[in-house]
């Protein structure tokens, strides 16, 4: 947060869960800094976080690009809970937000020590303890106690959300998942809008006045830079990704600012001043090559897409 400064850059959160205290840390943060947060993944162009000496995108405004969608995308478990803390908060129609009991579970672990002494003068000193052997001998699960359910829902008032949250989470086994309707997610309070998270990162978003913080000014001169030699590194061996088939739909208009039930929408670029460019591809296909940008009428030749993501 100290590196973004005074800039609000939407929240793109793709999360299984994790630990609950986190979460609400985490939601508590978003909300001092007023931020909007949308369940969505990233995918980022030339070069990406972790990546040695890319030079792909110098002086092009930002260090990293890339489109948002929530195809795919999930939030579950103790991840809506750091979604309260969003002051805009939106889960499209084709990203999955579910909940379950929390529960705590205990080990119980033996272990046996070696400690040597030296006397001196009679008097016994400990110079080192060492662990010998370490066995797990069991284990508890605990359900959700009274003062953390107290806590938790002090946590979703304090964000504006309603109880069916927690009403829901304590009626699923921990074993399971249970997806949120987006109508229950309405009701709850769970979600401002029934937008998906192209309200934040879609192109035509870079039109207003002023234009959101995530709308990166590119300069006027910026030349691509020739992206710097990779060595590949052999790893184990993942399976293959499938991507998911989503239902042909009528195409949007560039300009739209989005709404739930409009396939995700690839962005191109937000061009600042007097060069400003909005542009998007309805083919949700990011390996499909962006049509240029335009200026003033005459195409600029090829472009990246805007960096939407913190």
């Amino acid at each position: 947060m100290k590196k973004l400064g005074r800039r609000k850059l939407p929240i793109i959160v793709n999360s299984p869960g994790g630990n609950v205290d986190a979460a609400l840390r985490l939601g508590r943060i978003i909300r001092k800094n007023k931020l909007d947060i949308a369940v969505g993944t990233t995918k980022f162009s030339d070069c990406w976080p972790g990546m040695k000496d890319c030079r792909a995108n110098d002086g092009k405004g930002a260090a990293y690009f890339g489109i948002a969608s929530d195809g795919g995308a999930m939030c579950n478990s103790a991840c809506p809970l750091m979604l309260a803390g969003g002051v805009g908060r939106v889960v499209g129609g084709w990203a999955h937000l579910g909940v379950h009991q929390i529960t705590t579970t205990h080990f119980r672990t033996q272990r046996q020590y070696r400690t040597t002494y030296r006397v001196v003068r009679g008097k016994k000193y400990k110079i080192t303890t060492e662990t010998v052997t370490q066995d797990n001998v069991g284990y508890k699960t605990y359900e959700m106690s009274k003062a953390l359910e107290r806590r938790l829902s002090a946590y979703l008032r304090e964000m504006g959300v309603g109880r069916g949250v927690l009403d829901r989470v304590k009626a699923t086994p921990a074993s399971d998942i249970r997806q949120i309707s987006l109508a229950d997610m309405l009701t709850m309070k769970l979600v401002t809008s029934r937008d998906s998270l192209d309200i934040l990162t879609l192109a035509g978003i870079c039109r207003r006045s002023p234009a959101p913080a995530n709308c990166r000014q590119v300069p006027a001169n910026a030349k691509p830079a020739k992206p710097a030699a990779i060595e590949a590194k052999a790893g184990p061996s993942q399976p293959a990704q499938v991507q998911i088939s989503q239902p042909a739909t009528q195409a949007t208009n560039a300009g739209d600012e989005g709404s739930y039930g409009n396939p995700p929408q690839t962005l191109i670029a937000c061009i600042g001043g007097g060069s400003r460019v909005a542009g998007a591809s309805s083919t949700c296909d990011p390996e499909v090559e962006p049509m240029p940008a335009w200026r003033w009428g005459v195409a600029s030749g090829p472009y990246t897409s805007s960096d939407m993501t913190p």
